[in-house]
């Protein structure tokens, strides 16, 4: 019966520890549930999935200020954006003039931005800012 007993209390324990983890890992924001910014694994860098706007601005404000260069400069790969306002645009723009300023040739590679991101780059003049590249699809490594 006592092992019964500690088998049902032991379960009981593991479940409210897995609700507590999942509470924990669940998004608390409508912004948090609208981005995901993940390192990249084969290169200093970020993934970034989902909307960049005002909402996820502070977020997204954050992982670049936690950026570390590997040398040859820091990759964002934004092949999961579906959405980016002006900004979240400035806020890369500006990331990658301050790597620029910082270490001479380091540059801030975009990697697989959309059609629309291009074109909010073009027609702002950003796409010839000092330190940016715009790459089609595999960031130099």
């Amino acid at each position: 019966m006592n092992t019964t007993r500690a088998a049902s209390t032991s379960a009981l324990v593991i479940a409210a520890l897995i609700e507590r983890l999942v509470i924990a890992l669940t998004p608390n924001t409508a912004a948090d549930r609208l981005l995901r910014i993940t390192p990249l694994a084969e290169r200093a860098g970020l993934r970034i999935e989902g909307e960049l706007d005002h909402s996820t601005l502070p977020a997204l404000r954050r992982a670049l200020a936690s950026m570390t260069s590997d040398g040859a400069g820091f990759c964002v790969d934004l092949s999961g954006l579906t959405f980016i306002d002006t900004g979240c645009l400035r806020a890369l723009v500006g990331a990658a003039a301050a790597l620029h300023d910082d270490g001479g040739d380091h540059v801030l590679t975009l990697r697989s931005a959309p059609p629309h991101m291009r074109r909010l780059l073009e027609l702002t003049g950003w796409h010839q800012t000092p330190g940016l590249h715009l790459q089609a699809s595999a960031c130099p490594g």
